[in-house]
C-alpha cells in the first residue's frame, strides 16, 4: 500500500476521477426509481385557468346584497369551456369542482351554503366569511409559466412523475445505470451451494454488494469470482475493465503474497489514484482508474466490505448520475465515545425511534452476524477526542 490518506481525501479523489454516467430520454412512465437529469417546467401557470374549488355557484360577489335570490342561467362542467355570466343583476351558474369559473363571476357559493326555492331560484344563506374569490384557485396562483417545478438531480418517484405529466413531459432525461461487475478474489472461498471444508468458507460479500447495489437501483451484470493465480486473474481482470464501467472487487488487495490485485491492475494499464485509507475499517482500499473503467477494490473482511461499499461506493455511484439529493439524518449517542488520532473510525450502531444512537461495536472486521444487531454507521472524525452521551452525527444507514 502506499501512504495512508485520510476518508474525506479518498471520497474527493473518487470524485474526481470517476466519470459521470451517459444519460438518455426514456417514456415517462418508465422512469420511476431513475435520476432526473433535466429540469422540469411548468409549460403553463398552475392551474391554467381561475378554477373552481367547490361545487356550487357562480356569481357577483356584489349581487349577494342586491338580491334575495339568484336565477340560475347556466351550468359550467370540468372539461368544458369558459362561458360568460350575463350581466342581469342575480344572475348566477351552476359549477362543478375543476370548471373554469365563467366571465363576470367572482365568487363561488358551495351548495351547502345555498337553499333551492320552489320557484327554482336559489337563495344564498348568510355568512360573514365570504369574500371576492371565495372558493376560486386563481390562474398562475401555484406557479407560473416556464417555472422550474422539479429540479435534476432527484430521483423520480410518484409525486415527480405526476408533475411532469401534469407538464406535458411524455419523456424525461434521466442517467443510464452503468454497467457493473462484481469480483470476489480468494482461494478458500467457495459458492454458497458448496459444502466448504475445514480450511474454506462460502462466498458472502459478492452476494452483500449486489444486494445493496440492487436496493438504489444498480443493476450487477456480471459476478466473479477469481482464484489466488497470478495469470488467470490478470486475464480475468484484463476483460473485465475492458467490459464494464465499474468493477468492484472484495478481497486480494492488502500485503499477503497473494494480494495480486493491486500490482495486476497497474500492469493492465489502470492508474491507482489512491491505496490505503486512515479508517477503521477498511485500511486496505484502494481506487484504480483509465478512461474506460473504475476500479474500486475493497478489503475482504466482511464488515469492511459492507462500510467501504456504503461510504465511498454508493456515493460515488450516485453523484455520478447526478444525483445530488442529501437526505443525511442525524443521532444523539446514547453512550460515549472517543475518536482515534489520524484515523477515521465508523461505528456500527443501532438507531432508536427517537434519533438515539446505542454503539454495536464489533469484534472485528470479520464479525459479519454482529452487524445485524445495528442500522447502520456513524462516522467519528479522525481526531483524539471523547465525545460524550448526547453527542450528533450524521447518520449512515445501511441498505
Amino acid at each position: 500500500m502506499k501512504t495512508l490518506i485520510q476518508a474525506d481525501e479518498a471520497k474527493t479523489i473518487i470524485s474526481k476521477h470517476l466519470r459521470k454516467f451517459s444519460s438518455s430520454y426514456i417514456p415517462i412512465e418508465k422512469c420511476a426509481g431513475r435520476t432526473l437529469r433535466q429540469d422540469i417546467a411548468a409549460d403553463r401557470p398552475l392551474p391554467p385557468f381561475n378554477r373552481s374549488m367547490m361545487d356550487g355557484y357562480a356569481l357577483r360577489f356584489s349581487d349577494i346584497a342586491k338580491v334575495d335570490s339568484f336565477n340560475l342561467s347556466a351550468t359550467a362542467a370540468a372539461g368544458t369551456q369558459k362561458i360568460t355570466l350575463n350581466n342581469k343583476i342575480g344572475s348566477c351558474i351552476e359549477i362543478m369542482t375543476g370548471a373554469v369559473v365563467p366571465n363576470g363571476a367572482d365568487i363561488v357559493v358551495p351548495y351547502e351554503e345555498t337553499e333551492y326555492l320552489d320557484n327554482g331560484e336559489i337563495r344564498i344563506l348568510p355568512s360573514n366569511r365570504r369574500h371576492v374569490g371565495s372558493a376560486i384557485h386563481p390562474i398562475g396562483s401555484d406557479h407560473n409559466s416556464s417555472e422550474i417545478l422539479v429540479r435534476a438531480g432527484c430521483i423520480i418517484g410518484s409525486r415527480e412523475i405526476a408533475i411532469a405529466a401534469t407538464c406535458g413531459y411524455s419523456k424525461l432525461k434521466i442517467s443510464n445505470n452503468p454497467s457493473i461487475a462484481v469480483v470476489t478474489t480468494g482461494d478458500e472461498l467457495v459458492s454458497v451451494s458448496e459444502i466448504p471444508k475445514s480450511y474454506q468458507n462460502r462466498r458472502s460479500n459478492d452476494l452483500s454488494m449486489v444486494a445493496t447495489l440492487n436496493s438504489l437501483g444498480y443493476r450487477v451484470n456480471e459476478c466473479a469470482h477469481l482464484n489466488d493465480e497470478r495469470i488467470s486473474l490478470k486475464a480475468s481482470l484484463v476483460r473485465l475493465t475492458k467490459s464494464y464501467e465499474i468493477v468492484l472487487v472484495s478481497g486480494g488487495i492488502s500485503k499477503g503474497k497473494k494480494d495480486f490485485i493491486p500490482s495486476v491492475l497497474d500492469e493492465i494499464g489502470l492508474t491507482c489514484q489512491f491505496h490505503g485509507v486512515a479508517q477503521k475499517p477498511g485500511k486496505p482500499l484502494g481506487f484504480w482508474s483509465n478512461d474506460l473503467c473504475s476500479v474500486f477494490a475493497l478489503p475482504g473482511n466482511p464488515q469492511s466490505t459492507l462500510t467501504c461499499i456504503h461510504h465511498y461506493v454508493l456515493p460515488a455511484l450516485e453523484a455520478a448520475s447526478g444525483n445530488n439529493i442529501n437526505k443525511n439524518t442525524s443521532v444523539d449517542l446514547s453512550d460515549s465515545a472517543t475518536g482515534i488520532e489520524n484515523i477515521t473510525t465508523f461505528l456500527p450502531v443501532s438507531v432508536t425511534a427517537g434519533n438515539k444512537a446505542t454503539q454495536c461495536p464489533c469484534q472485528n472486521s470479520g464479525d459479519l452476524v454482529k452487524i445485524l444487531s445495528s442500522d447502520g454507521y456513524i462516522e467519528l472524525p479522525p481526531k483524539a477526542v471523547y465525545y460524550p452521551a448526547g453527542s450528533t452525527f450524521i447518520f449512515y444507514p445501511w441498505s
